[in-house]
C-alpha cells in the first residue's frame, strides 16, 4: 500500500531575483511549501490508522523543525477554521491540554511558526491519516497559506470537536 497518499494540486513555482548589474546572474528562491505533497510515514500509524498532525507535517517537510512547525501551524489553523471533527486525543492528553489552557490560554491562541505551543498541540492531535489527507484535499488546503481562526473558534474547536478516546 502506497502511503505517500493524496497529492495536493499545487504547482511548483520559482521566483528569480536578479543580482548586481548583470542580468545574467540570477538566484532561484523557492518556497518549500509550494508543491508540497502531504504525506505520512507508515511507522507513525497506530493500529487504527491514526497519526499525529505533527507526524504528517514532519513527514511532509523532511523533519526540518521550523518547516514542520510552520506546516503544523497551518494545518491546525485550517482544520480549526473548518471545525474539523477528525481529531482524536487520549483522555490523559486532553486533561494535560486542559490544564495547560487553564494555566496559559496561549496554547490555543499562539499558533505562530515561532511558538513551541504548536508542537505540543500538533503532537497531541491524532487524526485518521488517510481520511485527513482526503479532507484537506476536498476542502482545498493550501500549504502556502496561513490560516488564522478567531480565538473563540479555537476554543470551540478544541472543546467541542476534538474526540477523546
Amino acid at each position: 500500500m502506497e502511503l505517500e497518499n493524496e497529492n495536493l494540486d499545487t504547482t511548483p513555482a520559482t521566483d528569480s531575483v536578479e543580482t548586481g548589474a548583470s542580468n545574467q546572474a540570477t538566484m532561484a528562491v523557492t518556497d518549500p511549501f509550494v508543491g508540497a505533497t502531504l504525506r505520512f510515514e507508515s511507522d507513525s500509524l497506530d493500529q487504527h490508522g491514526y497519526t499525529s498532525l505533527w507526524s504528517i507535517a514532519a513527514a511532509t517537510m523532511g523533519d526540518d523543525l521550523l518547516l514542520t512547525r510552520t506546516l503544523a501551524s497551518r494545518l491546525l489553523g485550517f482544520l480549526c477554521k473548518h471545525q474539523c471533527d477528525l481529531v482524536l486525543t487520549s483522555s490523559a492528553d486532553a486533561e494535560y491540554l486542559d490544564q495547560w489552557y487553564d494555566r496559559d490560554p496561549s496554547i490555543l491562541n499562539d499558533w505562530t511558526p515561532k511558538s513551541e505551543r504548536v508542537d505540543v498541540l500538533a503532537q497531541h492531535a491524532h487524526v485518521p491519516a488517510s481520511a485527513t489527507l482526503t479532507f484537506l484535499k476536498k476542502k482545498k488546503f493550501n500549504p502556502t497559506s496561513t490560516y488564522s481562526p478567531k480565538r473563540a473558534d479555537r476554543v470551540t474547536w478544541f472543546k467541542d470537536h476534538w474526540s477523546i478516546g
